[in-house]
């Protein structure tokens, strides 16, 4: 192929505009994909095993009792998505944890705004946890905080129910 060939085959390429309007994505679109992505949440279950996924759906399906319903979609492996119809039928699930599948930990975590799920670490889920055989003078916020700490990340201390289990007064 000469020089001539090569120039007559490139000047029929173009990166000119197709013919026709230009479409733009309506903003209400927009407003109502990011709406749906709000109401969902995205779990996986946190073992090496794969698990079935058929079983998974049927019995979260049957225990998470939630007013307006909800639907799940497997994505990979352990990986699940979950899609609310309403913000207090997901925020009862996410809050209601930990949840667990066949002996396993479901980390669940909210969805980015653009939906990918690919960034997500799942390497967090929150526990209840209560410590014993503190000693009365040490039952404080500050010591509660500390000792905590050394588990994980501490979302609160709630002393009422450490002084009503030891049943601690003043005099």
């Amino acid at each position: 192929m000469d020089a001539d060939e090569l120039e007559r085959l490139c000047s029929a390429l173009s990166i000119k505009e197709l013919e026709g309007p230009i479409k733009t994505l309506d903003e209400g679109m927009k407003t109502s994909k990011e709406r749906k992505l709000v109401l969902c949440l995205a779990g996986k279950v946190l073992t090496t095993a794969l698990v079935n996924k058929d079983a998974f759906i049927s019995v979260f399906n049957s225990i998470w009792k939630v007013s307006k319903g909800f639907e799940i979609e497997w994505v990979e492996g352990n990986i699940f998505t979950f899609q609310f119809f309403n913000m207090e039928d997901r925020n009862r699930i996410i809050n209601g944890g930990p949840w667990n599948f066949d002996k396993a930990i479901v980390a669940l975590e909210e969805l980015p705004i653009d939906g990918d799920i690919s960034n997500l670490g799942f390497n967090k889920v929150e526990f209840w946890i209560q410590v014993h055989k503190i000693p009365p003078l040490c039952m404080s916020e500050e010591i509660g905080l500390f000792l905590c700490t050394m588990i994980g990340e501490v979302r609160e201390v709630d002393l009422a129910i450490a002084n009503e289990d030891n049943k601690l007064s003043e005099n």
